[in-house]
Parts: C-alpha cells; structure tokens; sequence
C-alpha cells in the first residue's frame, strides 16, 4: 500500500468550483488597467480630432518646432486668413483715400472761381448804380403824380426814359415774394380760348406771351413788339368788342376816372376788369369800388387778404360816356419807391 504525501481532500476534486474562495482580484485590475492604458495610447496616437472643451487634444509627437502653419488646427488657420484679408482690405482704402482728395482739390479752377466770387463795384460803378436808382424813382412819381396824357408826354421827349423805368421796376419785382402777374395769368388760361384781352400798361407784354386767347398790349412806348403805343385812356380798339381788361399795377395816373370809362366804351356788356394793385396805395378799399361802380360796373369778387397787393374782379353791367356827370375825379395814393 502507498503512503501519499498528502491526504486526499474534497475540496481538491474541483478547484473551479472552489474558485471562489481564492482572491486574484488583484492581479485581474491590474492586467485591466495595463490594457487600457495601452488602448488609450494606441487611440491618442491615431486620434484625428480638433481640440475643444471636451476631447482632449492629441499630442504632436515627432514633430519639429519649425513646423508651418499648413500642421495648425483648421479654426486658427482660418481665423489667421479672415485677419490677413481684414489687414488688406484696409490697406486698400488707404491708398484710395488720398486719390479722392486730389480729385475734389482739381474740381475747382482758378478761372471758375474767380467767375463765381463776385467783386465789389468800383467807385464809378456805385455812382452809375446810384444814378439809375434815382431816375427810376423820379420817373415813378412823375406817372403817380401826373395824368396819362403828361406822363406820355414826358416818354415822347425821352424814349430811353422808359427803358430806365422798365429796369428799376424789374429791379424792385425781383426782391417781391410774388409777382401779381402770376395770379392773373392763371385766372385768364382758365376763361374761354376764344376771349379778347386788353393788357393795359403791358410793360414788357409778358401776359400776351402766357395766354392762348388773343391780347392786345396797351402801353405809352411801344419797347416791345406787338405792343400798341396809346393812353390808356384813348386806345384804339372798338367799341363793345372786348371780353376782358386788366390793369396789373398799371392804375398810375390821377386820371381813374378816364381809365374805367375808355373800359366800359371796349368791354361787352358782362364784360371783365381784372385788377391787381399794391395794398398801400388803397386809404378807403370801399371807396375805391364804390368809385367803380358809378363807371358801369359791380363788384364780382375782391381779395385783400395779401399783405402786399389786393385783387378786384368787376363786371360791365351798362354802358356810361365821358359826359356823366355822376361819376366823380378819383385817383390812388401814389406808390413811391425807397432809395436802393
């Protein structure tokens, strides 16, 4: 009989059975922890990924330190490229800069300056300025202060003494806020095609020039063709042959009375006055159209509203003549210009 040297045992019939009782719990973590390591080593090497909060950014290993920007992450290298073009755009606009401020500088010439800054008037300019200034103003009181028979009287002598007036009255409109003329144009291109006008004291003759009907310009010199040299109070047209007679700053004379009745010899019966005259030259506005009516006509419409000029519209209503008695002498305040 064999003696053993150790005696059997059940509990070395299964050892994996028995397993439970032997710790190698160590050695297990161990081994696990070495595998990890060695898994985490092998993805950090093959690891593509950008850096960012939450992956941890691969290591370069092997690469030298004079590596180019091609081997940076992508977002530097973009932000890099977006500061470069930013870094040349403004490079850019300060070289375009200087070349508009030569251009602005080469936009005025000497010769167009010198054109557009007006010099001061000489001495003997002044004078002639001055002169011409002081004839107008002659001239104007003489036609406020004198009937139309004088004051034609005074233009028959000197011809060039109308033209003077004619330039220091377009002087004095220029500085006017507006032209009563206007007004009544636009009234006459509202009437009929087919109306006759009398433009008394025409001027220029700029309301026949405006119209489509037919006009007759009425004035003491004939400056202007087409304009008919006559007194407003004999003029040379028919009798009852008219539509419409205006008088546009043109009652000058103290002969009124003259004026409205040679209207009322040309008007048609219905027939229109249209009159635009300057506000201060009225002390009575009733006087004045009560003054009217006795020559023939009645009141249509008036406007006094304006500061500077007052407008009246009459209608013929009957036929008067120059031997009624009934029909008083009437005249304006004269209209007197200041020095300029």
């Amino acid at each position: 009989m064999e003696t053993k040297l150790f005696e059997e045992n059940d509990s070395w019939e299964d050892i994996s059975s028995s397993s439970n009782h032997v710790s190698f719990s160590s050695e297990k973590n161990v081994k696990r922890k070495k595998e990890k390591n060695r898994k985490r080593k092998h993805e950090e090497m093959n690891d593509d990924s950008e850096a960012g909060k939450w992956v941890r950014a691969p290591k370069f290993y092997g690469l030298e330190e004079s590596s180019g920007p091609e081997q940076l992450p992508t977002k530097s290298k973009k932000r890099r490229e977006r500061k470069k073009r930013m870094k040349e755009a403004l490079e850019a606009e300060k070289q375009v800069i200087p070349e508009k401020k030569k251009k602005k500088q080469h936009i005025v010439e000497p010769e167009t300056a010198q054109e557009e800054i007006s010099e001061p008037l000489s001495y003997e300019e002044q004078l002639r300025e001055s002169l011409k200034g002081s004839r107008f103003r002659f001239i104007n009181e003489q036609l406020y202060s004198n009937p139309s028979g004088a004051a034609m009287a005074i233009f028959d002598e000197d011809e060039s003494a109308f033209k003077a007036y004619h330039e220091g009255y377009r002087h004095q409109v220029s500085q006017w806020p507006m032209n009563p003329l206007d007004r009544l144009i636009k009234q006459i291109n509202k009437m009929p095609k087919n109306y006759v006008i009398v433009d008394m004291g025409c001027g220029d003759a700029r309301l026949e020039k405006s119209v489509l009907q037919k006009v007759y310009s009425i004035d003491l010199v004939s400056g202007v063709d087409g304009v008919i040299k006559a007194d407003m109070s004999k003029v040379p047209i028919d009798s009852n042959s008219i539509n419409v007679v205006t008088y546009c700053l043109s009652l000058m004379g103290t002969n009124l009375k003259d004026f409205f009745i040679e209207a009322n010899r040309i008007l048609k019966m219905n027939g229109l006055i249209k009159i635009a005259e300057v506000s201060s030259r009225f002390e009575k506005v009733g006087a004045f159209v009560d003054f009217v009516l006795k020559c023939g006509f009645e009141l249509v419409n008036k406007d006094i509203t304006d500061k500077l000029f007052f407008f009246f519209t009459f209608k013929k209503t009957h036929d008067v003549n120059s031997f009624n008695k009934k029909i008083p002498n009437f005249s304006l305040k004269p209209c007197l210009y200041k020095k300029r």
